[in-house]
C-alpha cells in the first residue's frame, strides 16, 4: 500500500510562486501540483505578489509559504521578502537564486529567508526543499 501520508495534508495548502520567467513558474507549479499541493498561485509580477499576500491575510486565508525568484525587474525577490517581513507576515519564504555570494546569503538570512533553491534546479531538489518547508508548516499547524 503506498504511503500517501503528507499528500493528504498538502491538498489543503496554498502556495504563491513568484518569478518573471514563465517557464520557471510553470515548471514549479507542475512540481507542486504533482506533490499534491492543493492551491498554487503564480505571478510574474512581485508588486502583484505583495498585493496577493496582503489580500490573503485580509480574507484570513494566508499563503502557507512563498517561493520567489531573487532577480526580477522592478522589484527583486529580496525586496519582496523585505516587504513581507516589514508587514510582519509570518510566511516561510523559499528564495530561488543563481546568486551564491556570501553577501547575498547573509542579506537574505538577515531577513529570515527559510530556504534557498539554487538555479538551475532539478525536480528532486524542488521536492526536497518544498517538502521540508511544507512539513514544517503542517507540524506547526497541529
Amino acid at each position: 500500500m503506498p504511503d500517501d501520508g503528507p499528500k493528504k495534508a498538502y491538498k489543503d495548502m496554498d502556495v504563491l510562486v513568484v518569478d518573471d520567467d514563465l517557464y520557471v513558474l510553470r515548471a514549479i507549479e507542475l512540481i507542486l501540483r504533482d506533490m499534491g499541493i492543493g492551491n498554487v498561485e503564480i505571478t510574474r509580477d512581485p508588486t502583484n505578489a505583495l498585493a496577493m499576500i496582503h489580500d490573503s491575510f485580509l480574507v484570513q486565508r494566508p499563503f502557507d509559504f512563498i517561493i520567489c525568484d531573487w532577480m526580477m525587474p522592478a522589484m527583486s525577490g529580496i525586496d519582496l521578502l523585505r516587504a513581507v517581513r516589514k508587514h510582519e507576515y509570518e510566511l516561510p519564504f523559499i528564495m530561488l537564486t543563481a546568486k551564491r555570494t556570501e553577501d547575498a546569503v547573509e542579506e537574505a538570512r538577515g531577513l529570515e529567508v527559510d530556504a534557498y533553491l539554487a538555479k538551475p534546479f532539478t525536480q528532486d531538489q524542488v521536492r526536497r526543499k518544498v517538502g521540508t518547508i511544507a512539513n514544517r508548516v503542517l507540524s506547526a499547524a497541529r
